[in-house]
């Protein structure tokens, strides 16, 4: 291989890897410094100079120059050295010139190969660095392979890979359509950087929104939290750093534009938009829409909803989804009660304090019921009323009598 062969090799990798020619020369120059010492000794100086303008390539030996050589590979005698150089001295230096064909071509070859295995490293390196650098971001591509756990996504200069829980249920995929999905993910690995997409992921729906959104991309209105069934139902709440800017109408947009768009993307996805509150009371009850809330009180570590019959299943959603997203989106854990439940609930804990005496009983009825043991207005109306009936030998209609009586007085007060 002589120095024009050289210079075109030189030339042609950094045109086909698409890096700077200077760069190949040096990665060169490495790799032949490295077989070198390989062949002459790992003390062994090596200068490498190569101009591919000029076509020409010179490789040096540098040696120390000594009056009684020890180390060949290291040291030349002066004598020697002054064949060289005539200014050269003792404790000196020399550089020799190696020629190309006492290198050999199979030193070249293998530098050359060297150099293409020392790019691909760069390569896969400067891909890595390039998609790390685009986590949380999102990024198109097209399906190239459909597989049972996972798909194959084409975004350019490598696949990435969309598994099955980043997938939404909803989507359909056949291979050579477009996709879009967020970065979340890259690890780096001998063959290059392993790059995972999620269409699931919380960051998806939020740059989406920020793209379809000019108000949250100029900071006047603020995602504050999402809460996603993927696929299903997200919410969304949103503030205005802007008190002239609706945050939940901006985000909707014009005939619902906006959100449309949002919506299409996500495989039809329903997004409830939420009006984002510091003061919970007020969160839950938006966060809960569109049922509407009557009352809400803490109890332990939850919250207690109240609503109207009619708006239970509204407030419950298809599967639980409604209140559990609420719930995620306030964080906090929510229990939704029907208005009548609750009345019912509260009448039952008042009924545990109102002793038989004060049913206005007449003196027979409450001997009975004491000489039963029963003794406050609960245990008259949790226990069936056939039992209650062959406890106190009354009958069965003068128990459920009783027992509407006690519930119309519980219920007034």
């Amino acid at each position: 291989m002589n120095n024009k062969e050289i210079s075109n090799l030189v030339t042609q990798i950094a045109r086909i890897r698409n890096v700077d020619i200077t760069y190949v020369i040096e990665t060169l120059k490495m790799a032949i410094i490295e077989g070198l010492k390989r062949r002459f000794g790992k003390d062994t100086q090596v200068e490498v100079e190569i101009n591919p303008d000029a076509t020409q390539i010179n490789v040096f030996l540098i040696k120390q120059v000594v009056d009684t050589v020890l180390n060949p590979a290291t040291e030349i005698a002066k004598d020697e050295a002054q064949k060289i150089s005539n200014e050269t001295t003792v404790g000196g230096s020399v550089r020799i010139l190696i020629p190309l064909a006492e290198i050999g071509r199979s030193a070249i070859r293998k530098a050359s190969d060297e150099l293409v295995l020392k790019l691909r490293e760069a390569e896969r390196n400067k891909l890595f660095d390039e998609y790390n650098r685009k986590r949380g971001e999102i990024i198109s591509g097209t399906v190239s392979k459909i597989g049972k756990d996972e798909i194959a996504v084409n975004i350019g200069l490598t696949e990435a890979i969309l598994a099955n829980r980043d997938q939404l249920k909803t989507d359909h995929y056949r291979q050579g359509a477009p996709i879009k999905a967020i970065v979340y993910r890259v690890e780096k690995t001998p063959i290059g950087p392993r790059i995972f997409l999620s269409r699931t992921h919380n960051d998806f729906l939020k740059k989406l929104m920020t793209k379809e959104v000019p108000e949250i991309r100029e900071g006047i209105v603020e995602i504050k939290v999402i809460a996603r069934a993927p696929g299903f139902r997200a919410k969304v709440a949103v503030s205005t750093n802007d008190e002239k800017v609706d945050p939940v109408g901006a985000c909707v947009g014009y005939r619902k534009s906006r959100i449309q768009n949002i919506i299409k993307e996500l495989s039809g996805e329903k997004i409830d938009i939420v009006l984002y509150s510091k003061d919970v009371i007020t969160f839950i009850n938006r966060s809960l829409a569109p049922a509407k809330v009557k009352e809400v009180f803490k109890e332990g570590d939850s919250y207690f909803v109240i609503v109207p019959d009619e708006d239970f299943s509204i407030a419950i959603g298809k599967k639980g989804q409604n209140v559990w997203l609420a719930g995620n989106l306030v964080g906090t854990r929510l229990e939704v009660l029907k208005v009548s439940d609750y009345k019912n609930r509260l009448m039952i804990n008042k009924a545990k304090t109102v002793p038989i005496k004060d049913l206005e009983l007449s003196e027979e009825e409450i001997t009975k019921l004491q000489d039963a043991q029963i003794t406050t207005a609960f245990d008259i109306l949790n226990i069936p009323t056939e039992q209650l009936a062959n406890v106190t030998n009354y009958e069965v209609e003068k128990i459920e009598e009783l027992k509407s009586i006690i519930k119309e007085r519980l219920w007034s007060e």
